[in-house]
């Protein structure tokens, strides 16, 4: 029984220990002002202008406000990562060779690539719940809410395999404008029918588990490419 529990207690220590390597690779090759920025003052700064508008009694005002505030939460959950990550899936523009003479340099780095895609769906998960907590009372379907997570993580996610091509600001801006517009469209579309079909929820959870798997293996076979001459 003894040995039984301290086998036990090892392996929670080791994974203990794991998760928390994870993010200590995460907060090292993301500077404080990255995460700053990106985890607390855009999902602050959304969550408070959700809530003086719900101050508003006019529903025209909410739902021409919300449209606004939503397309700029999004247009920064795309474009931000332009600021970290960058363009590392382009050749000869990785930009950090010398994690490739280190001792495990790179396995750091994919860590690092692996909490940045899971923090994402979380982020706007917490952000756009309490965003809509005074909507909900006033009668928008918490499945509703739960399949906007759904979409706008989608996308979030989704991006990530386009935008890491892309070395010019200008070029994300422009594309970013695009990309968010199937974000606006599916939420306006799961508000409206997410309450009645319930089906639409489990269907977009199962797909954005395999857009995150797809999308890390992508990351991590643009990091391993990089090794080798074309």
């Amino acid at each position: 029984m003894e040995n039984k529990s301290g086998s036990m207690n090892e392996k929670k220590v080791s994974q203990k220990h794991v998760v928390l390597t994870y993010i200590r690779d995460y907060r090292v090759m993301t500077n404080f002002k990255y995460r700053l920025i990106t985890n607390i003052l855009i999902p602050l700064l959304a969550i408070l202008t959700s809530m003086l508008i719900a101050c508003s009694k006019e529903v025209w005002v909410w739902i021409g406000v919300v449209v606004i505030i939503y397309d700029f939460y999004m247009m920064c959950e795309v474009v931000q990562d332009y600021f970290c990550f960058g363009c590392m899936c382009k050749k000869n523009a990785f930009g950090m060779h010398f994690l490739k003479t280190g001792f495990d340099g790179v396995k750091h780095f994919e860590n690092a690539v692996l909490v940045d895609i899971l923090v994402r769906p979380i982020r706007i998960g917490i952000t756009v719940l309490i965003a809509t907590m005074p909507f909900i009372e006033f009668g928008i379907n918490i499945w509703s809410v739960f399949d906007v997570i759904m979409v706008s993580s989608i996308v979030s996610v989704g991006s990530l395999n386009i935008f890491r091509y892309m070395d010019m600001g200008m070029y994300i801006y422009l594309l970013a404008l695009i990309v968010i517009f199937p974000a606006i469209a599916g939420s306006i579309a799961v508000l409206i029918y997410g309450g009645r079909m319930w089906f639409i929820a489990p269907v977009l959870a199962v797909v954005l588990v395999g857009v995150i798997a797809a999308t890390y293996y992508h990351m991590m076979v643009r990091i391993r490419r990089s090794y080798f001459d074309v």
